[in-house]
């Protein structure tokens, strides 16, 4: 009996790492993928064009410089996505191995075994939890975003977006609600560009 759960717990980390490892490649790909061939723009990131139409070289330079400043917080804001979700699996990965070395300690008590067998489950459902609440805001259009379940029940959500509308923040806590089984008052969304 024992032997079969060792298989099982074995079996889906295995699986749960291919799925990680797919989606990180996912995420790589797609905002590695170029533009027009130059290296220096990805898509998914903000790009100056210059508008024929402005009449003065002020409002020119003025529109550059803001561009310029979109761009840069645009790049920061991909990169404390790409940090984040490698952090959050790096932790994750090294926890559940805490784990599965605690359910194979032959010194540890059934009991602990049990809770540490418990407490795995659970940080592979949240994570699974996780990457569909990730992937459903996505899919309502924006950018990027990262869930992040708390130990208290509680989820926290980072959108990529210039700013959310009061419609949209409630449209992303209720994909969370519904995901994750949670009340709204446990829910906090927050953006950053």
């Amino acid at each position: 009996m024992m032997v079969f759960k060792r298989k099982q717990i074995v079996v889906l980390s295995l699986v749960l790492m291919i799925v990680v490892a797919g989606y990180l490649q996912y995420s790589y790909n797609r905002s590695s993928t170029t533009v027009s061939g130059k290296e220096s723009e990805r898509l998914g990131e903000a790009v100056y064009v210059e508008d024929e139409g402005l009449a003065e070289k002020g409002e020119s330079e003025a529109s550059t410089q803001k561009s310029g400043k979109s761009v840069s917080a645009s790049k920061q804001a991909n990169d404390f996505f790409t940090q984040a979700k490698m952090d959050k699996d790096i932790t994750r990965s090294k926890d559940i191995e805490s784990m599965k070395q605690i359910t194979k300690d032959t010194n540890a008590s059934k009991d602990v075994k049990s809770k540490a067998y418990e407490k795995m489950m659970k940080m592979v459902e949240s994570s699974q939890k996780e990457m569909k609440i990730e992937m459903l805001v996505k899919e309502k259009g924006f950018d990027d975003a990262v869930a992040l379940f708390g130990d208290d029940g509680s989820i926290d959500i980072i959108i990529k977006s210039p700013n959310l509308t009061s419609a949209q923040t409630a449209q992303i806590a209720d994909i969370a609600a519904r995901q994750a089984n949670v009340e709204f008052e446990k829910i906090h969304v927050k953006n950053i560009f």
